[in-house]
């Protein structure tokens, strides 16, 4: 995809200039939210904009002749050493809220030791770190404490690094977004404790893009910390409110500050309560309730200095982002990064094991694949699974009590796919428009599953469709999984080919 149909132009206004022509910029965690944003706006500056993902499960949809690709784990020296041949400027998006407390933040120190010596190897000119506001005190979240300490370990480089620290973000897709949407559209009472209502300063997705591009094109500035935030401070209940008043939901907030247990347990044990309706996973959701204690406000205006532009207030950032979810424009989303557990994965293709179990169905619809493949690609989210709907529903309510994504991670857009999309508990492996949807399970199994739809013209300008699900199960517990469901599996995909061929057929009906 070309950069320019997902460019939001953010930066058109920025007060500062573009470097020479050739300057060459790194942005890791190209897969994530706010690399997703800021990658076309750095493409249409001009710059080389070298995109670095962990691995090849996180597909790249942009595409441009200064965009290049390369693939590197931050905790392994020998792929990190290449990807910053040649770089002049790196931006530094990395952090592990998807692991385990435990595991996250030695996963953070570790990649950011191994990111500033790579940096400092090849002489790379600025690094610039996105990192989390809070006070600095015993009630700091783990989350924010690693983010801070990620911040100290970059900035003992030789290299200029510019921290830039930010409140939760508000745009369409981002994690704290669709918690606070979540919370509105799902609760008519939420549960509240006084230590959740801190003050928080949060910021648009916008304007962090333009905060982001503009400390990378000030020159001369030496290693410091930069923070940011919107115009307006509230506290966490106020924001709610406000959101919820925006969506023309009303809401009440109960004190449960009488439960004899500590927060930390209340986080948890509310973040697995929310599971059960939001698409947020439990260990982010944890992260981000956690970090409810913490004032996260900015201290000091210290970047209007150098990048004098007005930030937006908070009703006008959610009353836009909604805007853009109208009119389908979501080009970035919390879940275009897969689950941990998931990201290792290899595609379908790359298996060679001898124990897959592949059942297949086939149908002859008498339309061109043109008018077909648009039909399926509308599976998943609000458009549902087209037949045994009920069934699906249970499936993805089991998945959930299992901690798993379930159905309610629906899909970035209703109507369009891209490679590396979520479907709710499915993600888009492959996608070959009018010829194959390859979508990959991310519920849990005790095995690996894919659902596949490959099209295929016949000799009467019909379309031969055919459906296979593949499954590779784990020794006893796969096979018996497998042969427990073969019967409903055989209903839900004969009934969803039937329901593709009718909607096919009203599809060019409606177009004569």
């Amino acid at each position: 995809m070309d950069p320019e149909k997902v460019n939001y132009h953010y930066c058109d206004d920025l007060p500062t200039c573009p470097w020479p022509e050739g300057t060459r910029v790194l942005v890791t965690g190209a897969a994530g939210y706010v690399a997703h944003r800021l990658i076309p706006e750095l493409v249409s500056r001009g710059y080389i904009v070298r995109c670095m993902y962990r691995n090849k499960s996180c597909p790249p949809f942009l595409t441009h002749p200064r965009i290049e690709h390369v693939y590197a784990d931050c905790l392994n020296m020998e792929e990190l050493l290449p990807a910053l041949r040649d770089v002049d400027h790196a931006y530094y998006l990395i952090h592990s809220m998807r692991s385990k407390k435990e595991e996250f933040i030695e996963k953070d120190q570790k990649a950011a030791k191994n990111f500033r010596q790579s940096a400092e190897q090849h002489g790379v000119k600025r690094i610039i770190y996105l990192g989390g506001l809070g006070e600095k005190n015993d009630r700091m979240s783990p989350h924010l404490r690693s983010r801070r300490e990620v911040g100290n370990i970059l900035s003992e480089s030789n290299i200029p690094v510019i921290r830039v620290r930010a409140a939760i973000i508000i745009g369409t897709g981002s994690a704290s977004y669709e918690l606070m949407k979540s919370l509105a559209l799902n609760n008519r009472f939420i549960p509240f404790i006084p230590e959740f209502n801190s003050m928080c300063q949060p910021v648009a997705i916008r304007d962090v893009i333009k905060y982001l591009v503009g400390v990378m094109e000030t020159p001369g500035l030496s290693t410091r910390i930069f923070q940011i935030g919107g115009k307006d401070v509230l506290t966490y209940e106020e924001m709610i409110s406000r959101f919820a008043k925006i969506m023309n939901r009303r809401i009440r907030f109960v004190n449960v500050s009488w439960v004899p247990l500590p927060v930390d347990w209340m986080c948890r044990i509310y973040a697995y309560w929310l599971h059960c309706f939001i698409s947020i996973p439990v260990n982010i959701t944890s992260l981000l309730l956690s970090s409810l204690k913490t004032n996260v406000v900015c201290e000091d205006n210290e970047i209007s200095t150098i990048l004098p532009f007005e930030p937006l207030d908070f009703m006008t950032a959610v009353q836009w982002a909604q805007e853009k979810e109208k009119r389908s424009m979501v080009f970035s989303h919390w879940s275009d990064v897969p689950p941990e557990n998931m990201s290792d994965l290899l595609p379908l293709c790359e298996f060679e094991s001898s124990d897959f179990i592949i059942e297949e169905h086939g149908i002859d619809i008498p339309a061109p694949p043109e008018q077909v493949f648009p039909v399926i690609c509308q599976i998943g989210g609000k458009h549902g699974w087209n037949h045994a709907n009920i069934l699906w529903e249970i499936r993805g309510l089991i998945d959930r009590l299992l901690g798993g994504v379930g159905l309610q991670r629906g899909r970035r857009d209703p109507a369009h796919l891209r490679a590396g999309d979520s479907v709710d508990f499915w993600r888009v492996e492959k996608l070959e428009s009018n010829r194959e949807l390859l979508l990959r399970a991310e519920m849990i199994t005790p095995g690996l599953s894919w659902l596949q739809f490959e099209l295929a013209p016949n000799e009467g300008g019909g379309t031969y469709l055919t459906l296979k699900a593949h499954f590779i199960p784990k020794p006893f517990w796969g096979n018996l999984y497998w042969t427990v469901l073969a019967n409903f599996h055989s209903y839900i995909f004969k009934g969803m080919l039937e329901f593709f061929r009718k909607k096919s057929l009203e599809a060019g009906a409606n177009q004569v």
